[in-house]
């Protein structure tokens, strides 16, 4: 299969077995992607296959161990109940989370980059000791003051923390879009179970439980097309047929044949067309979600933008102790060790956050999903009896003339 390699902004092309996905190591400023990508010119009808780091992963037939900065990300997949909004707003949060700065993942992430910063420091301090005490031989320069180092840091500043505003910003929106699509497919989940379980007649109790089987389907099939972490088999051999599973697992596109068959099921019913175009409007949804993430996974920020801002960092961060030198003397090595860690976090957290599965509850969300349409398909039975003992019963749904 062919694939297409883009290693620090240049495209190699490359020839790649079938579902293999792999990353460069590479470090946080400039990272090095392996981004497999069905070749339609050679085989039209090869399945979308997938890295755990970027393409998709409609029909991945293993799933790859994440490299450790990945397997990170899913310590941000937060759920908060009561419990932890209370200590979200405890009186000592920021003594808490300065003590725990060794365990977080961010400055961990941002570490290699730190700790460059903290050898040009360390390294201008020693070379500026050694000169001061005239160990070094004659004709080396001293490197402070340095006026050209210092205009350029305080010239710069402003520019600098517009760009990373602006990238955090960014990626934020992207997260918070990504966020609200999902929440939306849990509400509509509900709701196309509700309206089956009241708009199928009652002597269709396979469907109903068809339609709930599918509904699972499509959102742990969604979950898994952007977090390739585990089998389709393994997520859904306890909710569909082994029949269903088969169909589902060959599928070259998972969740538009789950779409697919939950459209099949409401067409197979009789009920009147105004129910089938109301039930369609949540299948239509369903495709807007997928949409929707395909694109958020497909087209981050533009890299130009990025990819710049990277480069602005590395090299602020890199002259910046040759600023600081006249004023911090050794002082130099903690306070730009510190500078580039607050700096190089808040470049993290944008570089997370631009990419939002990695980092959101998927799996939560589905066990949601599931949890909501399993109860209402076997509290359906209940509900009618109840209704119906005190009288409102409803008239079974006749078909309109001409269906």
């Amino acid at each position: 299969m062919s694939s297409s390699m883009m290693v620090c902004g240049r495209q190699q092309r490359l020839s790649m077995p079938r579902g293999l996905g792999s990353a460069l190591p590479g470090s946080r400023l400039c990272r090095s992607r392996l981004i497999i990508v069905a070749s339609a010119a050679k085989d039209p009808n090869a399945p979308i296959q997938s890295n755990p780091l970027g393409a998709l992963s409609s029909q991945a037939g293993t799933v790859t161990p994440l490299p450790r900065s990945e397997e990170a990300r899913k310590y941000f997949r937060t759920v908060y109940d009561f419990p932890q909004w209370q200590t979200h707003r405890s009186q000592f949060r920021l003594m808490k989370r300065l003590f725990t700065i060794p365990q977080s993942h961010v400055i961990q992430n941002a570490l290699p980059s730190i700790l460059w910063v903290g050898i040009v420091s360390s390294a201008l301090a020693a070379y500026m000791t050694a000169h001061d005490q005239h160990i070094l031989p004659e004709g080396f320069p001293s490197l402070s003051p340095n006026a050209s180092c210092s205009a350029f840091i305080s010239n710069t500043s402003v520019a600098l923390s517009l760009l990373l505003v602006f990238r955090t910003n960014s990626s934020y929106g992207r997260w918070d879009e990504a966020r609200k699509m999902w929440g939306g497919l849990l509400n509509r989940s509900r709701d196309i179970m509700r309206q089956g379980a009241t708009c199928f007649p009652d002597d269709q109790v396979e469907a109903k439980k068809a339609l709930a089987r599918w509904v699972v389907a499509f959102a742990r099939a969604l979950r898994i097309h952007f977090q390739p972490e585990v089998s389709i088999e393994s997520e859904l051999k306890n909710i569909l047929t082994p029949a269903e599973l088969e169909m589902l697992a060959k599928s070259q596109h998972r969740p538009v044949r789950a779409i697919h068959a939950i459209s099949q099921i409401i067409q197979s019913v009789p009920m009147s067309s105004i129910h089938q175009m109301q039930m369609s409007n949540n299948l239509t949804f369903f495709h807007d979600v997928l949409g929707g993430c395909e694109r958020l996974l497909r087209a981050p920020i533009p890299v130009s933008y990025t990819r710049h801002t990277a480069r602005f960092l590395f090299m602020w961060l890199t002259l910046l102790p040759f600023a600081l030198y006249g004023q911090c003397g050794l002082g130099v090595v903690p306070v730009c060790t510190g500078i580039a860690a607050v700096l190089c976090g808040i470049e993290e957290i944008g570089v997370q956050c631009e990419e939002p599965f990695g980092i959101l509850p998927l799996e939560v969300i589905c066990n949601r999903i599931q949890a909501d349409v399993m109860a209402t398909l076997k509290d359906d039975a209940d509900t009618k009896t109840v209704l119906a003992e005190a009288g409102l019963e409803r008239p079974q749904p006749q078909p309109q003339r001409g269906e």
